[in-house]
């Protein structure tokens, strides 16, 4: 099967030009078809509906990295051959998933944007001095005292406290305003502008946002969703037609629909229609949240078919 060699290529990470240019399709079909928004590109894409070829070429980029880098084709050899692009598919829509979520929950207050509301501040109500190492400033219009190096600085500013910034968080102004006055009322004294941003920045405790490692295993799998799945997909089998689906799509061999037709003594067209229809039922019962969800969802199928046939 050509379309899953393609996959293989990538996983293996040699594709050739005609396995990118199937990729490329195959993203912009789903592009298409789902109307995924352009600001899992980039935020400051046009926003028309549909995307055009050089919008999908950067966006399949994105994704062959994020594939690349993150090793989210390891488990390919888990997967049968001819269930390989529905796998792929899922990767495709979790990464999308992530990066939609990514948009809708920024996550937090930025350095740059803490630098900026900082700088709005400072030019608000603190006063400035121009040296010869940079800008330096003070709560007060008096600059007598030395300004102190950056890591004792660093030390005197660690006994503070933290200011939480949650999702709930819709003014970051006065978070910063706080910050600011906080360090100042502590050194007590000139602080150079870019100590200022930095130590103002980690100041900010923005933990809520990340999500633990072992937690986002946790939710990765969602074990009631599959398990009804798989009961939804057997209730639409006929059991005679179980050992032909194994056969097909998860034998260690990768049968041909001639080889299956041989072995059952049946039309190769048969073949072929109940295996399109088994592909069907299962595209109609289960799209995955993301692969390890994939991977656990055919480990689970499989072995039940195997215990009912």
């Amino acid at each position: 099967m050509k379309k899953a060699e393609y996959i293989i290529e990538l996983a293996r990470g040699n594709m050739s030009l005609e396995g990118y240019d199937y990729i490329v399709s195959l993203v912009k079909y789903y592009l298409n078809k789902f109307s995924w928004p352009k600001t899992i590109l980039d935020d400051n894409t046009n926003r028309d509906k549909y995307w055009n070829d050089e919008e999908v070429l950067s966006f399949t980029q994105q994704l062959l990295i994020f594939i690349l880098e993150k090793g989210k084709l390891k488990n390919y050899l888990k997967i049968p051959e001819n269930y390989i692009e529905y796998y792929f598919k899922t990767i495709i829509v979790s990464y999308v998933a992530d990066k939609i979520k990514d948009y809708q929950n920024k996550l937090g207050l930025s350095f740059d944007d803490s630098k900026r509301v900082s700088l709005e501040i400072l030019d608000e109500i603190y006063f400035s001095q121009n040296t010869k190492s940079g800008i330096i400033w003070n709560k007060e219009n008096i600059f007598s005292n030395p300004v102190l190096d950056d890591e004792t600085i660093n030390d005197i500013v660690a006994i503070l406290p933290k200011i939480p910034i949650t999702e709930k968080t819709k003014h970051y102004k006065p978070r910063v305003k706080t910050a600011l006055n906080d360090v100042f009322s502590l050194i007590n004294r000139p602080i150079e502008q870019n100590v200022i941003f930095n130590q103002v920045f980690q100041l900010f405790d923005q933990s809520s946002f990340a999500v633990s490692e072992d937690e986002q295993i946790k939710n990765e799998i969602r074990e009631n969703v599959v398990s009804q799945a798989i009961e939804k997909i057997v209730s639409k089998l006929e059991q005679r037609d179980i050992p032909i689906y194994l056969d097909y799509f998860f034998s260690d061999r990768n049968n041909s629909l001639k080889s299956i037709a041989e072995k059952y003594n049946i039309p190769k067209s048969t073949v072929h229609y109940k295996t399109n229809q088994f592909t069907k039922v299962i595209s109609e019962s289960l799209i995955p949240d993301n692969e390890q969800e994939g991977v656990w969802f055919l480990e689970k199928l499989h072995k039940t078919l195997d215990e009912m046939k």
